[in-house]
């Protein structure tokens, strides 16, 4: 408990000292190893399963090759310049939109990555085509819900390297789940929507 405390005070306080969260995470884990201090010994590390981690990291480095390499911006200027002629009205943005950012996830790895990447250029079509950033933003978020591969959420990765379901499942239940939520929301956006709104 006061190696989390520690961990979550370093975390606080990072203006004052501007340790990088990763590295707070990974000297408190390795605190938790160390002889007298510690509260694993080298048997609770080698049962750890590391791979999920691995695979993880690489969703997550995807992404940021796709930045470094400016192939982020090749991918984000032809699905922007694919949806322009979509926005006309409420249910056919609103579609153009959800399968755009579904399309746009298959390719660029982590939901929380692909997030932070897109949603800027995002917020800037919003504006130049003169539609609601909101409802926008919670079209591509709830897009991002949609799941088809192992690699396009860490919790996926972790269920899957436990062997609890297998990647057919993945598909099948994700692609079922992804086509129910676009149903749904092309009765929200344009009928619901405007009751709470949103625009």
């Amino acid at each position: 408990m006061a190696l989390m405390f520690l961990a979550i005070a370093l975390w606080s306080t990072d203006f004052l000292h501007h340790i990088p969260a990763p590295m707070v995470g990974l000297g408190i884990g390795l605190m938790a190893l160390l002889p007298g201090l510690g509260v694993l010994d080298a048997e609770d590390v080698k049962r750890v399963n590391l791979l999920p981690m691995f695979f993880v990291a690489a969703g997550i480095s995807m992404s940021q090759v796709l930045v470094e390499t400016k192939a982020l911006n090749v991918l984000t200027n032809v699905i922007f310049d694919w949806l322009t002629p979509f926005v006309t009205n409420a249910v056919s943005s609103t579609m153009a939109l959800y399968w755009a950012a579904f399309v746009f996830h298959i390719f660029s790895g982590q939901e929380l990555a692909v997030l932070g990447v897109s949603l800027p250029p995002l917020m800037q079509f919003a504006h130049v085509h003169h539609l609601d950033p909101l409802s926008v933003g919670m079209i591509w978020t709830f897009a991002m819900g949609g799941k088809i591969f192992i690699y396009q959420a860490a919790v996926l990765i972790v269920g899957y390297s436990y062997g609890f379901f297998g990647a057919w499942d993945i598909f099948r239940v994700g692609l079922s789940l992804t086509v129910v939520q676009a149903i749904v929301l092309m009765f929200l956006v344009p009928f619901y929507w405007p009751l709470i709104g949103l625009g």
